[in-house]
């Protein structure tokens, strides 16, 4: 991707994330709002600034998909955690999946409130 494109993402929305509104880490990615394989482009308008632990989580869904599927029930898996794990690959998962609940301020009491960010500022 051009870096002149890459900047235009970055910008779309104020530096922040499209998703969560959270202010792009250094490492962010571009996101395809509507994924390559569902029909998406890379279009700017279907270009978004994203954490790269939130593209990563979102892979190629589509954004119902991600909002009521991953993010939906999110507060239950996160409620399902092991408060000790005990081996590193379950330390890491619960680190991850914390983090990603994180970014939108979710708890095990507080689901996701089923609006992203760039849904929020467009209205």
């Amino acid at each position: 991707m051009k870096k002149s494109i890459r900047e235009k993402v970055r910008l779309k929305y104020g530096e922040r994330c499209a998703y969560s509104g959270t202010r792009l880490d250094d490492d962010w990615q571009v996101d395809h709002l509507i994924p390559i394989r569902n029909g998406g482009t890379d279009d700017i308008d279907n270009l978004m600034p994203c954490q790269k632990i939130l593209n990563h989580y979102k892979r190629a869904l589509t954004l119902e998909r991600f909002r009521v599927n991953w993010l939906g029930g999110l507060h239950k898996r996160i409620s399902k955690l092991p408060k000790h794990p005990r081996t590193e690959k379950s330390k890491k998962h619960k680190a991850y999946m914390l983090k990603i609940a994180g970014y939108f301020d979710i708890t095990p009491d507080k689901p996701f409130t089923g609006t992203f960010y760039f849904e929020k500022i467009n209205l």
